[in-house]
C-alpha cells in the first residue's frame, strides 16, 4: 500500500513543479506585439536589394565618367553660366547651371570603382575628374578675370566657409543619387541631387579667388567640393555593397580592412576642418544670442530704439549699440560698461548715442519757429508777385491794344517809293463819334499826299487815289474805313 503510495506523490510533485515552470514565462508586452505586426511591413516598404539593377546602374556610371566632346563642352557652358549668377547673385542662374552639370558621373565612378574593386573604373573616373576640375576653375578665373563686377556677392561668400551641414547635405545627396540611379525604373531624382550637392559653385569660387588674388575664396571653394566629392564618392560606395553589386576583383579580407582604415583616416581629415568651423559658428551664433539678451535687459530705455551691431573684425571686438530718443547720461553708459565687461570680458561696447536733450529741443524748437516765419515771408512776397504778374500782363494788354490802332511808322518811306512825285505825306487816325452815346466810338485811318503839279486830266488823279486806297488797305491789313486825299503844291487853275 505504502509502495503505491509513493510514485502518487512523486507524480503529484513533478506536476506542480512543471505548473511553476509555465507560470514563470510573462506574456510579450503590447510595444512588442505591434513591433511583431509592424516589422514585416517595414521590411516590405523598405526594402530595395531585391529592387536594384546593379548591371544597367554599373553601365550607366561607366558611361557618365568619360569627359570628351559634348560633356566637356556641357561642362565649360554650365561653368560660365554658373559664374554670371554667382557675379550677378542670381540663385536661379546658378541653380540652372547645377541642372546641366556632368560632374556627378565622374565622381560615382570614384564610389563604383572602389564599391566593385575595380581598379580600372575607378582610375578613369579620377582622371577624368581632374581634368573636369582643372577646366572649371580656369573657364571660371577666366570669366571672372574679365567681369566688370569685381565685388564678391552674398552668393559666393557663402561657399568660402563649408560646415558640418554640408557634409550631412552631401551624404544624404550622394545616397538619393546613387539609389535613384540603381532602380530598375529611372527616375528625375538626379537633377534634384545635382542642385542639392550644389558641385558647381564651389568650383566657380574658386575661379573667382584665382583670378582675384583671393585666396581664402580659392581653398574655400576647392574644400567644399572635395567634401561634396568624397561624400558622393562614399555615399555610392555604401549603397554598391549594401545592394551587393558584383566584386570584380576578390581582395583578401586583411588588406580590404586595411584600406578601410586608411580611407577612414582620410575621411576623418578631410572633415576636420568643417568640423571645427561648424562648431565656431554654432558657437558665434549662441554668442550672438547672448548678446542680444544682454541689451534688450541691460540697455532698453522706455521711449528709445536700440540697434546694435557686433563687429569681430577689431580688437578687441566690439558691441556697437545706437539708441535713438532720450540722452544717455554718462553714468549709465559706465554702469553699462561694467554689467558688459562682468558678462562678456572679450567684449567691448562702442556706444552710439543719438538721443536729444533739452538745449537740442529749445534750438529744434527756434529753427522751426524761424523756418516758419520765413515761409510766412515768402508766401506774402509769392502773392505780391503775382500782383504783379496780374497787372504786367493787364498792362501788356492794353499795350497791344493800343498798338494795334495805331498806324505803322514807316508808311512814309514806304509810299515815296511807290509815288515818287510826292512832295510830302501825312497820316494819322481820327476817331469819329456820333450824337449817339449808345454807338461805339470808331476810327478812320487818313492819308494825305502832296505833289507838285496836278495832274493835266482828273481821271489820272482818280486812278492814283483808288490806287493808294488798294495799297493802304492791304498794308494795314484791316476792314477799317480809309480817307486817301491828294494835294499840290501848286493850286489849280
Amino acid at each position: 500500500m505504502s509502495q503505491e503510495e509513493t510514485p502518487a506523490t512523486e507524480t503529484t510533485g513533478h506536476t506542480r513543479s512543471e505548473g511553476t515552470t509555465s507560470s514563470s514565462t510573462p506574456p510579450p508586452s503590447i510595444f512588442h506585439r505591434i513591433m511583431a505586426l509592424l516589422k514585416p511591413l517595414a521590411i516590405e516598404r523598405f526594402r530595395i536589394i531585391d529592387l536594384a539593377d546593379a548591371e544597367q546602374t554599373i553601365k550607366g556610371i561607366q558611361k557618365d565618367i568619360e569627359f570628351r566632346g559634348f560633356n566637356l563642352w556641357i561642362l565649360v557652358f554650365s561653368i560660365i553660366i554658373c559664374s554670371i549668377g554667382l557675379n550677378v547673385n542670381s540663385t536661379a542662374v546658378v541653380i540652372g547651371a547645377m541642372l546641366i552639370s556632368p560632374l556627378m558621373g565622374p565622381i560615382m565612378g570614384i564610389g563604383l570603382g572602389l564599391g566593385t574593386n575595380d581598379a580600372s573604373t575607378f582610375k578613369t573616373a579620377m582622371g577624368n575628374l581632374g581634368i573636369a576640375v582643372g577646366i572649371s576653375i580656369l573657364t571660371s578665373a577666366l570669366y571672372f578675370a574679365f567681369s566688370p563686377i569685381n565685388e564678391a556677392s552674398s552668393e559666393l561668400l557663402s561657399r568660402t566657409q563649408p560646415t558640418l551641414l554640408d557634409v550631412v547635405v552631401a551624404l544624404f545627396g550622394g545616397l538619393a543619387g546613387i539609389l535613384a540611379g540603381s532602380r530598375k525604373e529611372k527616375s528625375n531624382v538626379i537633377p534634384g541631387v545635382a542642385i542639392a550637392t550644389a558641385l558647381m559653385p564651389p568650383l566657380c569660387t574658386a575661379g573667382y579667388g584665382l583670378a582675384n588674388g583671393e585666396w581664402n575664396f580659392l581653398m574655400g571653394g576647392f574644400y567644399l567640393f572635395l567634401i561634396n566629392t568624397a561624400l558622393i564618392a562614399l555615399s555610392t560606395w555604401l549603397v554598391v555593397r549594401y545592394l551587393r553589386f558584383p566584386v570584380l576583383h576578390y581582395v583578401e579580407p586583411a588588406l580590404e580592412r586595411r584600406y578601410k582604415r586608411l580611407s577612414a583616416l582620410l575621411f576623418l581629415a578631410l572633415l576636420g576642418p568643417s568640423g571645427y568651423i561648424f562648431y565656431d559658428i554654432v558657437q558665434e551664433s549662441r554668442e550672438n544670442a547672448a548678446l542680444q539678451l544682454f541689451v534688450q535687459d541691460n540697455m532698453e530705455i522706455p521711449g528709445n530704439t536700440v540697434d546694435l551691431e557686433i563687429n569681430r573684425g577689431t580688437t578687441p571686438p566690439e558691441l556697437e549699440v545706437s539708441i535713438y530718443g532720450s540722452m544717455v547720461t554718462m553714468e549709465q553708459e559706465e554702469q553699462w560698461n561694467q554689467k558688459l565687461a562682468a558678462a562678456h570680458p572679450e567684449f567691448k561696447l562702442n556706444l552710439i548715442n543719438n538721443g536729444i536733450n533739452e538745449a537740442d529741443i529749445e534750438e529744434m524748437r527756434e529753427q522751426l519757429a524761424f523756418m516758419m516765419n520765413s515761409f510766412s515771408d515768402l508766401t506774402a512776397k509769392d502773392r505780391q508777385i503775382q500782383q504783379l504778374n496780374a497787372e504786367l500782363t493787364l498792362t501788356s494788354g492794353r499795350l497791344r491794344q493800343l498798338e494795334s490802332k495805331l498806324l505803322p511808322v514807316g508808311i512814309g518811306n514806304e509810299l515815296y517809293t511807290i509815288c515818287p512825285s510826292a512832295t510830302r505825306v501825312r497820316w494819322g487816325r481820327i476817331n469819329e463819334q456820333g450824337p449817339n452815346a449808345q454807338v461805339p466810338e470808331t476810327f478812320m485811318a487818313q492819308l494825305e499826299v502832296t505833289l507838285n503839279a496836278p495832274f493835266p486830266r482828273p481821271e489820272m488823279e482818280d486812278s492814283l487815289q483808288n490806287l493808294l486806297g488798294q495799297w493802304l488797305q492791304a498794308r494795314l491789313a484791316t476792314n477799317h474805313r480809309m480817307e486817301v486825299s491828294i494835294q499840290y503844291e501848286t493850286p489849280l487853275p
